[in-house]
């Protein structure tokens, strides 16, 4: 799991909260010129997932588990107020190719998006702004922060109350995310230097079209290597599933209930294949699988691992290696457009933290779920033994944006 390490003063990363219950039967239904730039924003999201996945993930044997949405959000809140070579830097690293202004009306329009709502599935982006007092906001970026990204900003007192600025914000984060996101920013992370903080934590429920028995539920093995094993609870279930089969790995698809979302999980043929697997993984890969290339709908003996994860990462040396390094350089930023004019802030750190939860239900992150689908048996299919390090991905089929990406090396942990 990877931990949080205390981050440097003067300028934190946080984000505000967006709350949306997505309805999974929604038809997408928006007129070309907003499907157009909710097109943009997801391209701009799964590549950026590609970046990020390679930058965080591959290299280690560790469980991970995060959002590049929620990450590309934060990210592009501070974009609207960079400037010059900053701005470049942030349309390098998220590969946006639209103007600033089509950036944020995609942000709002893909939010607005996900209110409508039928309770089905839920996706709750957790975002806030707190803020010195001190702090010279411009009255167009608060106001855009408000209109494109539906969050707000509190004024905070860092210079006299750090520490308690830090564990009121963490409070914050953790009622919002059923009190599965604690300690969100690490003691000492928040100095009397710090003048800005934008946080973000994730929460995703979602029940399976069709559940996993409990019944069904055994120990079985899992592979971490080809002569290492750990007994872990396996779900089962036999039924038709979309299914692609490669020379390297195979991908099923776990559809939500509704329409909205699904779960891919890739398998490398080998146990120890994970590694290699992860060599072929770029934006062109994951583009093949949320456009469903090569699938087919097979029957499935499906055994599947239950596991949690909770990950929390410091990004700021990973974005400085994708190519996002002036806005952490008090010499070289320029985020003069959340000021007004003025330059003397930058970015000194930025924290993500995410939780996921897959069980015999579906799939939580912050709060349970159930439905009860009968499982049927009558024929035999072809086994798809998930008994081994895996990755997996959870989409939102109606615009094809990557939402969360992980991978499960040890599921007992």
């Amino acid at each position: 799991m990877a931990r949080i390490i205390p981050g440097f003063p003067f300028w934190v990363l946080l984000f505000c909260m967006s709350q949306q219950t997505v309805s999974d039967t929604t038809i997408y239904d928006m007129d070309s010129a907003k499907k157009q730039d909710i097109g943009n924003l997801a391209a701009s999201i799964d590549y950026f997932t590609n970046s990020l996945y390679q930058a965080v993930a591959t290299g280690t044997n560790e469980n991970v588990f995060m959002s590049p949405f929620s990450v590309a959000t934060v990210l592009s809140m501070v974009y609207l107020g960079a400037r010059q070579n900053s701005a470049k830097q942030f349309e390098n690293v998220l590969k946006i190719t639209s103007n600033l202004d089509s950036v944020a009306l995609a942000f709002k329009e893909y939010f607005s998006l996900l209110k409508t709502s039928d309770k089905l599935v839920t996706f709750n982006s957790v975002n806030r702004l707190y803020a010195s007092e001190k702090f010279p906001f411009s009255e167009d970026y608060k106001n855009n922060m408000v209109k494109y990204f539906f969050s707000d900003i509190e004024n905070v007192d860092f210079i006299t109350n750090a520490e308690k600025t830090r564990i009121t914000i963490n409070d914050w984060v953790k009622n919002n995310t059923n009190n599965k996101i604690t300690d969100l920013l690490p003691s000492g992370s928040l100095t009397p230097q710090s003048i800005l903080v934008l946080i973000n934590a994730v929460y995703f429920k979602g029940m399976w079209a069709k559940k996993f028995p409990e019944h069904a539920t055994k120990s079985r093995k899992f592979y971490l290597s080809s002569d290492k094993t750990v007994s872990h609870d396996f779900m089962y279930k036999s039924e038709d599933f979309n299914t692609k089969i490669s020379d390297n790995y195979k991908v099923v698809e776990l559809p939500y209930i509704g329409k909205a979302f699904s779960m891919f999980v890739i398998l490398p043929n080998e146990i120890n294949g994970l590694a290699a697997l992860e060599k072929e993984i770029n934006a062109q890969f994951l583009k093949d699988i949320i456009d469903r290339k090569g699938f087919q709908m097979m029957l499935l003996e499906l055994n599947m691992p239950k596991f949690r994860l909770e990950s929390s990462f410091q990004l700021g040396d990973v974005l400085k290696k994708l190519g996002l390094s002036d806005i952490f350089d008090p010499q070289k930023a320029d985020l003069s457009g959340m000021t007004g004019g003025e330059k003397n802030i930058y970015a000194s750190e930025m924290f993500h933290k995410a939780f996921v939860d897959v069980n015999e239900e579906g799939t939580e992150a912050a709060a349970a779920s159930g439905m009860v689908v009968s499982n049927y048996m009558s024929r035999i299919g072809m086994q798809f033994d998930v008994n081994h390090p895996f990755t997996f991905l959870v989409v939102d089929d109606r615009t094809k944006m990557i939402h969360f990406i992980g991978k499960v090396t040890n599921p007992t942990i």
